[in-house]
């Protein structure tokens, strides 16, 4: 069930993005007076197919990883132009209309990312208050002087407001021989007390993948155990047999490692039957919970009635929420934040300062997309901004194939003044066709690694 739940997740995520990409192209080529003959979503056999009254053909396609706008061009051997038609060839276009058609694309899922941040800055999204629970005695963190209850305020002298930020900070320095310096609040300390956190040995890699816990950076909900402190009369968990002091191991197979993880997991399905497996004295118990409903902000949330008397949950909180003029400025700045640090992470990927492990692939970006659509659609509207970030980067990225790779013969052709002959753009081509396929093998690799 989780399986087609990511599996629907990402076909409806790659499909948004993938659409508004194309349309970027398909439009500015159109204003250019370009034709258009084929503005296809997916690839492979057509699933879905109509002439629209405009002349272009409309498909969706058996294969969701992509798409394409098919336009007039002479190079197409395919092809059989009319004379009236040569004028509106995408080839007989100037250089700079040329260049606008491919910019098109990225530039379209930079602008609904922005449109993302701001739909989810407008809504308001809860993250984690930026504190720290337990810190492992071997960590660099430990070693460095965090200490438990310090809650970040800057890393690396820029403002942090929940533990996301802190998370999107330190990936910047992945890879780096230096120190991250972090600026923290300390209980009965007046002033921000700095740590230096020496990364000159740091590993983020499959014994522990996760970025901020490779540090030693917990935060107090990732050290929470999922044992029941309280219980409501006639709720869901009492009538289903659970007991204060029931330690939650698997909600319907899934590990429970943490409070936060079972209340999000219970969150996401109201009015739903599930198995609970539950530590009752140390003896394994299955416990079937028909789970209630609540209204949260206009949307139905699951809830069974049970309390964690170890730590009040709303109080490491924070809801970030704007207005919709301020939220506009806070959506460009989170793209911005995006775009700088895929740049980063990628001119670190292709120096060898980060492993090549570190990339991933569709079943993570399934796995991504299942997970923040089961929390909640302002989530999964965070989720898909980035992906659509990114997916603006890779494709201006100079390589063949990708729009980057067009722009960078383009430019060649503005330089020079006449187009890269055939044979030396066929053969771009190819080398850029390998080099895609070899990144996409490897982030698959890398998925079946962590998940199998």
């Amino acid at each position: 069930m989780e399986f087609l739940w990511n599996l629907a997740s990402f076909v409806v995520a790659l499909g948004i993005l993938v659409t508004i990409h194309e349309y970027g192209h398909f439009w500015v080529a159109r204003k250019l007076g370009v034709k258009v003959l084929t503005f296809s979503i997916g690839f492979g056999k057509p699933i879905l197919q109509k002439i629209g009254k405009d002349g272009v053909r409309y498909v969706i396609a058996a294969i969701p990883l992509g798409g394409f706008v098919k336009m007039l061009d002479e190079r197409d051997s395919e092809q059989t132009i009319s004379e009236q038609d040569q004028s509106r060839a995408f080839n007989r276009q100037s250089v700079w209309a040329r260049m606008a058609i491919v910019l098109a694309g990225p530039v379209a899922n930079f602008l609904l990312a922005i449109f993302l941040y701001w739909l989810m800055f407008v809504i308001g999204i809860k993250g984690l208050v930026p504190q720290i629970g337990s810190v492992p005695e071997t960590s660099i963190a430990y070693q460095a002087g965090l200490k438990k209850e310090d809650v970040i305020s800057l890393v690396d002298g820029e403002p942090v407001i929940v533990m996301q930020d802190v998370t999107k900070a330190i990936a910047q320095r992945l890879g780096e021989k230096s120190e991250i310096v972090l600026s923290v609040t300390r209980v009965g300390e007046p002033t921000l007390q700095k740590i230096f956190l020496d990364i000159s040995t740091w590993q983020v890699d499959d014994s522990e993948p996760e970025l901020l816990k490779s540090l030693g950076i917990y935060h107090p909900l990732e050290t929470l155990e999922a044992i029941i402190g309280s219980l409501t009369a006639d709720g869901a968990a009492e009538i289903a047999g659970l007991q204060i002091q029931d330690k939650i191991i698997k909600i319907d197979g899934k590990v429970i490692n943490q409070w936060q993880d079972m209340r999000e997991i219970i969150a996401s399905k109201p009015n739903q039957r599930v198995l609970f497996e539950v530590d009752r004295n140390g003896e394994l118990m299955p416990i079937f919970v028909v789970i209630g409903s609540a209204n949260e902000k206009d949307k139905q949330i699951g809830v069974i009635g049970i309390g964690n008397t170890q730590i009040d949950v709303s109080n490491y909180l924070i809801t970030r929420q704007a207005g919709m003029l301020e939220a506009f400025g806070l959506a460009i700045d989170e793209m911005v934040k995006m775009v700088v640090l895929s740049t980063k992470l990628f001119l670190k990927l292709i120096s060898g300062e980060i492993s090549t492990k570190s990339l991933s692939g569709p079943i993570s970006i399934a796995e991504g997309a299942g997970s923040t659509a089961s929390i909640g659609l302002v989530y999964f509207i965070s989720f898909l901004a980035m992906i659509s970030v990114n997916l603006g980067f890779i494709n201006l990225l100079p390589v063949p194939m990708l729009d980057g790779g067009h722009l960078l013969y383009f430019v060649i052709e503005a330089i020079k003044g006449k187009p890269l002959s055939e044979k030396v753009q066929e053969f771009g081509l190819q080398i850029g066709m390998m080099l895609v396929f070899a990144l996409m093998a490897l982030a698959i690799f890398n998925d079946i690694s962590r998940n199998f």
